[in-house]
């Protein structure tokens, strides 16, 4: 069975400042969106709970590696943080590439890596 390079993953946030939430997420999608290999980032908010998902896909672990130590983490990055909790995140796709890369992930957790089985 093939399994496909890309990576994907879906991060759960809950949200404490919604406002200032809504412009560093905005801030890191218009930079995302111009990352060589970066397929999709999206952001979902509920603003009645706070509760908000990124489903973000990457065309290869070196494409996530670079979104993972480029300006949305070390200058965009940090103005979200303070605006949020992460709460959650699955990782999808290369299960040995992301595991070993845990050091480029800024959480106190290593979430799940399912390996993909279809491309």
């Amino acid at each position: 069975m093939h399994q496909s390079a890309a990576i994907r993953c879906v991060l759960q946030m809950q949200v404490h400042d919604i406002a200032a939430f809504k412009e560093a997420a905005a801030r890191c999608a218009a930079y995302s969106s111009t990352e060589p290999g970066t397929l999709y980032y999206d952001w979902f908010l509920d603003e009645a709970t706070g509760e908000a998902r990124l489903v973000e896909g990457y065309d290869s672990y070196e494409s996530i590696v670079a979104h993972a130590t480029g300006p949305v983490f070390t200058e965009i990055g940090p103005a979200l943080l303070a605006t949020c909790t992460f709460v959650h995140m699955d990782a999808y796709g290369d299960t040995e590439k992301m595991r070993s890369g845990a050091q480029f992930w800024p959480s106190t957790y290593w979430p799940p890596a399912f390996a993909g089985l279809t491309d």
